[in-house]
């Protein structure tokens, strides 16, 4: 069935919007669509993105529990083990995107998925409004005393005056993990005596600010789990309250929204672009963990799709052959995906948005040669 086939992809490899999904977003025309089956699929595909977030709510649990040893006992072991929570925690919240999307399309709703991306997974990082940067030796919260750390003012300081300026988040921990510039060691998380020093001020409050980022990726992970059940009546509820078929072109216009918000820009047009997850190198990876469960969502392995239901045979063919070819070619790159030759990112880009004109509906895919029927035309004789 759909939940598992989600969970065995996913498994494998372990930011208001312009264009946020609007609740009546007018669709393009398919074939009839049988109501049980859109019923059959739609509940199965709720029930494979409560998966899919309770996967990620436990690698956050774990990355937690990794990040709380890093600081107890800083040693290069326990922040390589924080480095690796970290990469499985962000790749399995990668693989929820498509179902956050889609649970937070409703228009009531939509203001709240907004401001639960941006404080999980707001980049690109200004590096120096967290830590000390080479030339700024008092850069960053680290250093500015004035700010108290606690939770809720890292909420309020988040992105406060640039999107840049993240203080919660995945990627604001990227930076705490990995440094400014990609070469943290784990003597930096030691707990300081220094008193009020400023050298020791500032790795106590690392230590601190690390700490805090963690809790709130953990605490927003796990507010978005306990929503999202049926028996929680909340997200669901919007859901569940359409027709059958309507949930369907529902979760084709999330989808449409993902490729275009989420996963375009993740392509950079050339090595000078923004990435995501620089300096963990994982760019690639938490990409292909999106385009993975949006794959199966309409091809799967087995049962029907999003595609049967849909799009017609050739559009179909099409769709399958696109995601085939950019999963090949996203696999060659290296990571950070930057690094991979411009005409590589460019074909790649080109993909992304063939894939949104197909699962949009709007591309028309005509027969192929092959595939006509040749009939016979018997001349009546003179």
């Amino acid at each position: 069935m759909l939940g598992g086939l989600l969970l065995a992809t996913s498994g494998c490899e372990r930011k208001p919007e312009a264009g946020a999904a609007q609740e009546d977003v007018s669709a393009a025309p398919v074939q009839a669509v049988n109501a049980a089956a859109a019923n059959a699929y739609s509940e199965e595909y709720w029930q494979a993105g409560q998966a899919q977030v309770i996967d990620a709510q436990a690698a956050t649990q774990a990355l937690d529990r990794a990040v709380t040893q890093l600081l107890m006992v800083p040693t290069e072991d326990h922040l390589e083990s924080a480095k690796l929570a970290w990469l499985d925690a962000h790749r399995e919240f990668s693989a929820a995107l498509p179902f956050i999307k889609v649970a937070f399309a409703p228009s009531p709703l939509q203001q709240q998925g907004q401001d639960l991306l941006m404080a999980l997974n707001s980049w690109p990082v200004q590096a120096g409004y967290l830590d000390t940067v080479p030339g700024y030796s008092t850069s960053g919260i680290v250093n500015d005393t004035a700010i108290e750390l606690t939770l809720a003012n890292l909420r309020k300081q988040h992105r406060l005056t640039a999107h840049e300026e993240a203080s919660t988040g995945f990627h604001a921990l990227e930076i705490m993990l990995w440094g400014p510039t990609g070469e943290r060691s784990a003597d930096q998380f030691a707990e300081s005596s220094g008193g009020e020093e400023p050298k020791a001020q500032a790795s106590n409050r690392r230590r601190e600010l690390t700490r805090l980022i963690t809790q709130g990726i953990s605490e927003d992970m796990s507010q978005l789990a306990n929503r999202w059940p049926v028996t929680a009546n909340d997200l669901s509820r919007y859901y569940l309250a359409r027709e059958p078929v309507a949930r369907l072109q529902w979760i084709r216009s999330a989808h449409v929204d993902l490729l275009r918000d989420e996963i375009l820009p993740r392509v950079p047009e050339s090595s000078e672009s923004d990435v995501e997850s620089g300096l963990a190198a994982n760019s690639k990876q938490a990409l292909l963990a999106i385009l993975r469960n949006l794959q199966v969502a309409w091809l799967p392995g087995e049962g029907s799709g999003l595609a049967d239901m849909l799009l017609d045979q050739h559009q179909a063919a099409a769709l399958a052959e696109t995601f085939g070819l950019l999963e090949a070619r996203l696999l060659k790159m290296e990571d950070p995906i930057e690094l991979a030759e411009p005409a590589e990112l460019q074909r790649s880009r080109q993909q992304v948005e063939k894939l949104l004109g197909l699962i949009s509906g709007d591309t028309k895919v005509p027969a192929r040669e092959e595939d006509m029927t040749p009939v016979s035309v018997t001349l009546p004789e003179e």
